[in-house]
């Protein structure tokens, strides 16, 4: 058997202790790497988005365009709608290589504006095209869109040409 002195032994444990501890948060040290993330968080629920000034809200276990925002009649059925929605809330945005300039994103080609269920703040979400790639804008961070594609987070609402 080993004959080790209480202060070795000590020492054995601290420094077990703390390789433990620093494997088991290996995953937490690797932030070299940009993660994608969704743009409404996981659990958080849309009750009414905005979308170029057309506000879609629930109606119960539907949704509808509220005709009090619109200049002429926009008819949409509710399961487009539920799909539209769906594809926001399943959205996976990834940094950008581009830095935040105020006068570049000064102007979005499309402004969303998501209300979530329980949260007061609502999530702004600024759509640019520059030199023909999309970049969204939420809270001054640039983001490229990695899925669903821009035409099913859009459409039916505003036409999008690829």
């Amino acid at each position: 058997m080993l004959r080790m002195s209480k202060r070795t032994w000590n020492n054995v444990l601290i420094f077990s202790m703390i390789g433990l501890i620093l494997i088991l948060n290996l995953d937490k040290f690797r932030s070299d790497e940009p993660k994608a993330r969704l743009i409404v968080p996981e659990g958080d629920y849309i009750i009414s988005m905005q979308i170029n000034q057309v506000e879609i809200e629930k109606a119960g276990q539907l949704w509808r365009i509220n005709q009090s925002s619109l200049d002429s009649e926009f008819n949409v059925d509710s399961e487009r709608l539920l799909g539209l929605v769906k594809s926001w809330q399943q959205a996976y945005i990834s940094p950008a290589e581009i830095e935040f300039d105020s006068e570049l994103f000064s102007t979005p080609s499309v402004l969303v504006v998501i209300s979530l269920a329980g949260v007061s703040k609502p999530v702004v979400v600024a759509l640019n095209i520059l030199q023909e790639q999309l970049f969204l804008v939420l809270d001054k961070q640039v983001y490229i869109l990695n899925s669903p594609t821009i035409k099913q987070l859009l459409e039916p609402i505003v036409s999008v040409t690829q």
